[in-house]
């Protein structure tokens, strides 16, 4: 195989494995749930998938189009930790799990309470569960940016690399002539 032609082999492997999806195998951590009541966000952790409420004190906490209201929702309590030190505490890692909005005391299931608290809903709520408030979208993967990057550098740095060897052979070929 031409020297050349296994360079442009590399680099169009390189591509394309720079390109492909592949999911992290580092952690056995899923996505957030994008079911999450009123008041709440998505998360993640160890644990499982939950929704987490969006704490407030004031409206100056939310977001645009947002207010800090008091909202009954059915909260429970899950432990966020993976491989742990014996001797670590595991109050440290215990996370606020709202499973959905309640009416009343007694309608949380699943070991939920019925607790109010002050989170941050959409201005227009009227209090009725209408999904979670308004948040931004996740931005494109800073990985992704970063393989494009380093692919882009190395196919110009081969670009580069070739023509001055071509410059080399040729002025090597009019030394002789």
């Amino acid at each position: 195989m031409k020297r050349a032609s296994f360079w442009i082999a590399i680099f169009g492997l390189s591509a394309l494995a720079s390109v492909a999806p592949t999911p992290a195998r580092a952690d056995v951590v899923g996505p957030p749930p994008d079911d999450c009541p009123e008041g709440t966000v998505g998360a993640t952790c160890h644990s499982a998938p939950y929704c987490s409420p969006v704490a407030c004190t004031s409206d100056a906490e939310c977001g645009r189009g947002e207010t800090c209201q008091d909202k009954p929702l059915c909260a429970s309590t899950i432990v966020c930790a993976g491989l742990l030190p014996p001797d670590a505490d595991l109050m440290d890692y215990e996370r606020t799990k709202i499973v959905g909005p309640c009416s009343d005391a007694n309608a949380c299931a699943s070991g939920a309470t019925c607790k109010t608290q002050k989170v941050c809903v959409a201005a227009a709520s009227s209090g009725g569960d209408s999904g979670c408030g308004c948040r931004l979208a996740a931005s494109a993967p800073l990985e992704a940016s970063v393989s494009v990057l380093v692919l882009g550098l190395g196919i110009a740095t081969f670009a580069r690399r070739r023509q001055r060897a071509e410059a080399a052979s040729r002025a090597s070929r009019q030394r002789r002539a």
